[in-house]
């Protein structure tokens, strides 16, 4: 690395180092990540400055452009109170009970009291940047006048719990009467726990703003009431969810969602399903879910999974470790140059720092790692730097995380959505009128429709992973791959994805159909399961061969030997040990040397969850699915390692003699 590039480094790195500890002051407003406006005045002989949230500034405009005006209290009261009537300190106090109304961020600095966790003492609640980073979803929608729905993917130390209880405090007390709340946890003594932050809340408030207290509601210690607002507190857990209260609710905080036991009373996603609909869709309402990970395919991967891809009305709120201000170890300033060289000479160090660490940030995740003595894996679980780390189940991944974060850099959401129609599902007449209907619940998404204006075959490539039919089976996937580019130097290209569930006989038609609409598509479709039940001897009799005399674009596996001794053609693909092992290192040498294009984000959230099982196999990690990743390689293996170099001027002829050949494998 040249002596530039260093400096270059370092420049970068001292600009996050400057945003990472820029100025916070929650009374002047300074670094607040809501907007505001400017009001300054002196009153008393004192000056007053601060940053008034948008809201508080629309709602009192004649008043504050006043104060900004005059520059003073006294004389903007001659103007917005001219017959005297308001004491000048009562009008002082109005303005700042005004600001706690509008002002989380000053509202709990002022009032809310917490116990910091390494020295036990009481200090106030001054928001970090994490604590910030979840505001702004919460008040987002709470300004937009939308139910509040956030889920919050926790990683360590950074007080997500504490956040939420006392947002939901402020709504509370200042902005919401007979405003019930719930907390559910896996076990009920850490919802105790939680609702204690809202007793030790309520025993330290300034009794100028109201005394308050909680006690036992209809002689129940689980469900506690603030008498002077109507608020019902109550508490429950996933392991006894028969004593949740959860009628007439209006805020929910589940916590540790992803640590919820099925019960014999109640599975986990069967009691957040009796939440969710006790809780109005109303402005002001609020549900969150939050969650340290504990790997994959529970309810909170799912429901993450959900909210990530905009597929449910929860807001996803990430914060990795490098975002927290307390995961820093400086660097001896005769050490940096060679701590850079180290950083960039490391391929998952160089990743931390393409996803935003600083040079000390780096620094201390590998003191830490060290001094633990902690395994990769260890350390991306309890100190995620992406969402996909702290969802790791496993150390044995496939797939580097910085090869797959590659092919992420080429999704996009897709064009259309939709499916194929023809005259028939199957038989000759599936080939006639075929056409795309467009249909939001539709299971293609089409980032490129066939391109006829160029004659080479084989441009397209279509790739079958079989599933099952039930919605609990695997998927089956349809994979469209284009070739074009491959011709100018350039690299394959995801243009289709079909996914859903469907009889394994109809699976195999539908991607015909789909390969004779991508100009006669050269079709690969995963056999194993369709060899299954159709086995009889040597003769090899699949839907495939029902097929063939209707659309003869069809991959073949037969070596030449047993072609010359006359035996019939075996279509599709079978899986083997050897050939899944050259598929998938086709798929992760593409990822690493950037060479394949895809488009579509949920092969990447497959690969990120595709491991080594203890006896050496490879497959997606309990509760998660590979059946993108498995259509995608043996696609991509077909595009370049299978097929002769894609040209417009390829004859039929040639075509044909490729399909018949598997003497590589």
């Amino acid at each position: 690395m040249t002596g530039a590039e260093r400096n270059n480094i370092k420049e970068e790195n001292r600009k996050r180092l400057e945003a990472m500890y820029a100025p916070y002051d929650p009374v002047s407003g300074v670094g607040s990540p809501l907007e505001r406006v400017d009001v300054n005045f002196t009153y008393n002989g004192f000056d007053y400055s601060f940053k008034a949230p948008l809201t508080m500034y629309d709602e009192n405009k004649f008043v504050l452009d006043a104060l900004n005006e005059t520059g003073t209290l006294e004389k903007c009261m001659e103007i917005v109170d001219p017959e005297g009537t308001t004491d000048p300190s009562d009008f002082f106090e109005a303005l700042i009970e005004n600001r706690f109304k509008h002002d989380f961020e000053f509202w709990a600095y002022q009032n809310a009291k917490i116990q910091e966790k390494k020295t036990k003492s009481i200090i106030r609640f001054l928001l970090n940047r994490p604590q910030r980073k979840t505001l702004m979803s919460l008040e987002k929608q709470r300004l937009a006048g939308i139910p509040i729905r956030t889920i919050i993917l926790k990683a360590r130390q950074w007080g997500g719990s504490t956040f939420t209880q006392i947002y939901m405090a402020w709504l509370q007390l200042l902005h919401y009467e007979n405003w019930h709340s719930l907390i559910v946890t896996d076990v009920e003594n850490q919802a105790r726990t939680i609702r204690g932050m809202y007793t030790r809340l309520l025993n330290r408030y300034p009794k100028r703003l109201g005394e308050y207290s909680l006690t036992p509601f209809e002689g129940s210690t689980k469900n506690r009431i603030i008498k002077e607002r109507g608020c019902v507190i109550s508490i429950g857990s996933a392991q006894k969810p028969e004593s949740l209260r959860s009628n007439d609710v209006s805020m929910a905080h589940l916590s540790e969602v992803a640590f919820w036991q099925t019960t014999p009373q109640k599975s986990a996603e069967d009691l957040l399903q009796t939440i969710r609909p006790s809780i109005p869709s109303a402005p002001g309402t609020l549900i969150v879910m939050e969650s340290t990970a504990k790997g994959v395919g529970s309810l909170f991967h799912n429901e993450w999974l959900s909210a990530k891809a905009g597929e449910s009305g929860y807001d996803p709120v990430f914060v990795a470790w490098h975002e927290i201000e307390m995961y820093q170890k400086d660097i001896e300033p005769e050490e940096l140059d060679k701590f850079i060289d180290t950083v960039f000479n490391d391929p998952y160090l160089a990743f931390l720092w393409k996803e935003g660490a600083t040079l000390e940030g780096i620094n201390w995740y590998r003191w830490y790692k060290a001094s633990e003595n902690w395994s990769d894996w260890r350390m991306q679980s309890e100190y995620p730097s992406t969402d996909l780390e702290a969802f790791a189940s496993t150390n044995q991944r496939v797939f580097a995380p910085e090869y797959v974060k590659n092919l992420r850099k080429t999704c996009r959401k897709p064009e259309l959505t939709g499916e194929i129609r023809s005259d028939a599902q199957k038989g000759k007449e599936a080939f006639n009128n075929i056409s795309f209907v467009r249909d939001s619940k539709g299971n293609l998404l089409i980032w490129a429709l066939p391109d006829t204006s160029t004659n080479g075959s084989n441009r397209y490539v279509v790739s079958v992973d079989i599933g099952g039919r039930t919605p609990k089976a695997d998927y089956s996937i349809i994979k469209v791959i284009d070739r074009y580019w491959m011709e100018e130097g350039g690299y394959p290209e995801t243009v289709a994805t079909w996914r859903g569930h469907l009889d394994q006989d109809l699976i195999a038609w539908k991607a015909a159909i789909i390969a004779k609409y991508y100009n006669d598509a050269l079709l690969v479709v995963e056999s194993n399961s369709l060899d299954k039940d159709t086995t009889d001897g040597d003769h090899f009799l699949t839907v495939l061969d029902e097929i063939v005399p209707f659309y003869e674009n069809v991959y073949a596996r037969n070596d030449p030997e047993k072609i010359r001794q006359g035996l019939p053609l075996k279509y599709g693909w079978m899986t083997t040990q050897a050939n899944k092992s050259m598929a998938i290192n086709t798929l992760n040498a593409c990822a690493r040397e950037e060479s394949f294009v895809e488009r579509d984000s949920r092969v990447c959230d497959e690969m990120d969850t595709y491991e080594i099982k203890p006896n050496g196999s490879l497959g997606a990690v309990e509760g998660c699915h590979d059946d993108l990743v498995m259509a995608t390689a043996i696609g991509l293996w077909i595009c370049v390692s299978y097929l002769d170099p894609f040209t417009t001027k390829t004859t039929r002829q040639a075509r044909r003699k490729i399909i018949v050949s598997e003497a590589t494998i």
